[in-house]
Formats: C-alpha cells, structure tokens, sequence
C-alpha cells in the first residue's frame, strides 16, 4: 500500500510465493493464497508541513515536520547517501475495527520502496467487516499487482514481519502471528525480483496505517482502526532515527482538512510510535477521493 502516488495498474507478475513451514499451526489460522480485491497503494503525498489542522475540532499534536497524505499515516525513512535498505522489520497488534459502513476497512503493513519509485513490497494486516463481525487477513504486495491473501488470523493477534534480501534478486517476506492464546504461526513468502524493481525498493522503508483502495484506484471508506502501537520498527537492522536515516512522520488528511489517522512521536527506543485514528472523521465513503497532481515527481496518480 504505498503512498497514493502510484499509478493502479494491474499486471500479471511472475513471482515465486513458497510457504515455509509452520510453528504450532492452529485451526484459527485459515491459509490461502488468493488475489486481494484490495490495493495497498503508493505514497499520495502532499509536500506542505502540517503545522496546525485546518479543522479545530481534529486538531492533535503531531510530530515536527509532519507530512500530510491521502492514504498513509505512520514513519517514513529514507537513506541520505547512496546506501540502500535491504531489510525492514516491525511488530503491531491487529486492532478491533469497527464501523458504521460495511464496506469500511483498514490496513496495517511495512513496507520498502513507493515513495520516491513506483516499487513498492510489502506485508501487513487489512481487517474489514463481515457480517457484523470484524476480520482480518494477512496479505503481501508487490506493486502494482493486487495485494495477495496469505491466511485469515484473529482480531487481536500479534504480527511481527521482516522482509529481508537474500541475495541480488531474491526476498523473503516472513511473517510471525501470536494469538491472544499463546498458539503462533510462521510463513515465508519468496518473491525473485528484476534488478530494477530490486534497486527501486532500497530507496525508502515504511511503517504505514493505510487507507486502501479497491481495483480501479479508488479509496475506500475507513474503518476506524483506534490506536496502534507499531514496536522493534527497525531498517538494515538499526533504530528509525539511525545516522544515515532521515525520518518523515506522515498524517492522513481528508480533502477538507480533517485528520483521519495520525501518528505519534517515536517512543524513547525509537522503534516504537503509535498511530491513532480520528473516529469523527472515518466510514464515509464521500469524504475524499485521491489528490491529483500532488506527486513531487511530477506525476498524475
């Protein structure tokens, strides 16, 4: 789900998903590996600091320098020399959604690349809500392909994922689910990427709670996700705030200035923040729409 600042296209891709085994499987883990109808997007991204909210009724303190987008709220860090980034990892718990649309959902990943390329990988969490009743999935992306199903997991349930590079062109996507019972499961995504999409997605890592859209470029409505505590958010194995690393905090805005979800100042370690979502402002499927033309790369998306 990178930033909206991607164009939605939908490719076929040839890429290589082995499963790995599994620690102490349990029948709440339902697996598959299906197409998502969801689109977890590029950064849509507005370059104007938010220093105050124009709407008095959804101001909150955000941290300095906070950038404002149409669909990620959470840390953005990008490297300062020519170094790239080859592993990402962090740690959430799956919120308990709720909404007064049936059709809102909501999204949790990490992520490299979609920020300044149109590369993105990913894996996180997208909770909706079936039947009255919330749900979420784990899923992976590697745009612009849909995201892909990887297994239904229990609202509540501790995610902890790392994307790794294994060698020149291949990836590993792993991710480790904990249920409130102390019963876990691990899976291993391979993914062989080209050299070009493989240098695209070194440029940038990302923490991200997302608005996702549907096939055609949309955004959905939003459920409202409440807090989420993001924890061990580290790149090429160091702190977000590391030397080499610079740090932009993104809030998610609506066309008329309310904030949707916005994030926290990192926590002492700083590996950890948290996102919190704005509750008077989500489920409406009217409220906003993409922005046009506000890529910095000059792009419509």
């Amino acid at each position: 789900m990178n930033i909206i600042l991607k164009r939605i296209q939908i490719v076929g891709l040839g890429i290589l998903i082995t499963f790995v085994g599994v620690n102490k499987t349990t029948n709440n883990l339902a697996q598959h590996n299906t197409n998502n109808k969801y689109v977890l997007s590029r950064y849509s991204h507005n370059r104007n600091f938010i220093n105050s909210f124009r709407n008095a009724s959804s101001a909150v303190n955000l941290p300095a320098n906070t950038q404002e987008s149409s669909n990620w709220s959470g840390y953005i860090v990008t490297p300062t020399s020519n170094n790239e980034y080859t592993n990402i990892s962090g740690t959430w718990t799956i919120p308990n959604i709720s909404a007064s649309q049936s059709d809102a959902v909501a999204s949790q990943w990490i992520g490299l690349g979609g920020v300044s390329s149109t590369d993105l990988l990913q894996m996180g969490t997208i909770e909706q809500v079936e039947n009255g009743q919330p749900t979420a999935e784990v899923f992976w992306e590697k745009l612009p392909d849909v995201a892909q199903n990887v297994m239904s997991v229990p609202i509540g349930s501790t995610i902890t994922v790392n994307i790794s590079e294994t060698s020149s062109t291949t990836w590993q996507l792993v991710f480790n689910a904990t249920l409130q019972n102390g019963q876990t499961q691990t899976q291993t995504i391979t993914a062989n990427l080209d050299s070009s999409y493989d240098e695209g997605i070194g440029t940038s890592a990302e923490w991200i709670s997302e608005d996702p859209s549907d096939e055609n470029g949309q955004l959905l409505p939003l459920a409202n996700m409440g807090t989420v505590n993001y924890e061990a958010a580290t790149v090429n194995g160091q702190p977000l705030n590391a030397s080499g690393n610079d740090i932009e905090p993104v809030a998610l805005m609506s066309n008329n200035g309310n904030v949707l979800i916005y994030p926290s100042a990192l926590g002492t370690d700083n590996e950890s923040f948290s996102t919190t979502t704005n509750s008077s402002s989500t489920g409406s499927s009217s409220r906003r729409h993409r922005r046009r033309n506000s890529s910095p790369f000059g792009q419509n998306w």
